[in-house]
Order: C-alpha cells, then structure tokens, then sequence
C-alpha cells in the first residue's frame, strides 16, 4: 500500500495564491479579461442600482463555468470592499470580504477616496 504525501494539499485544501496572482497581473496586464466569461455583460455582473440584488443569481451563473475566475477573484481582491460591487468570481463584495479576512489578504489598490482626495 502507497504512502500518502503529507506535503501534498487534497484538492479540497488548495488555495491559490491570490497576491501571487496579482503581482503576476500587475506586470502582464489583465488580458484574462478578453476570456472572462462576463465580458460585454456589464449591466448583468456590476448594475448600476446597487439595492437590487435580483442580478446576483444571474451573475453567478455566468461565472460558474468561466475559465478565468482565479484571476478575475485575485483582481478583486486587491480592492478595498467599501468600493466594490457586483458580482467577481461568483463571489459579492460581502463574500470577497469575508475571503480577503480569511486568508488574511490585505488590499493593495487604493480606496476612492484616497484616490480623489486632496
């Protein structure tokens, strides 16, 4: 009987290296969005009414099988939550907040009001 490797993470263990990721993206440009799934569905993924939450099923469901939700997850996660909506790698802003403090990722993208502030 073979021994098991107790270096290797089960399926179910792994978790990709979402900062990994995004440094990768930063330097090569995001050009898993040409392959995202939600491409030209705007409207559907990130509406303009943010209280109506009817799009998020419908969301989801073009995220289930798109190839790119690694990358598209580790993007958002670069956010900070307070100015993101929508739906990212099938996950809400509520959802990717509550991944960001679980594997203890902090933001890195600069906050709106940082942005515009004087």
């Amino acid at each position: 009987m073979a021994k098991k490797n107790p270096k290797i993470a089960s399926p179910k263990e792994y978790v990709p290296d979402y900062v990994a990721i995004a440094a990768m993206q930063s330097k090569g440009g995001n050009k898993w969005m040409k392959r995202a799934a939600c491409r030209g569905k705007t409207s559907i993924m990130f509406p303009k009414e943010h209280k109506d939450i009817t799009y998020i099923a419908e969301a989801r469901a073009i995220c289930r099988d798109c190839p790119v939700k690694t990358p598209c997850l580790a993007y958002a996660m670069q956010y900070p939550m307070a100015d993101i909506h929508g739906v990212w790698a099938g996950l809400t802003s509520r959802q990717l907040a509550a991944k960001q403090k679980k594997l203890g990722i902090k933001p890195v993208k600069p906050t709106l009001s940082q942005l515009w502030g004087d």
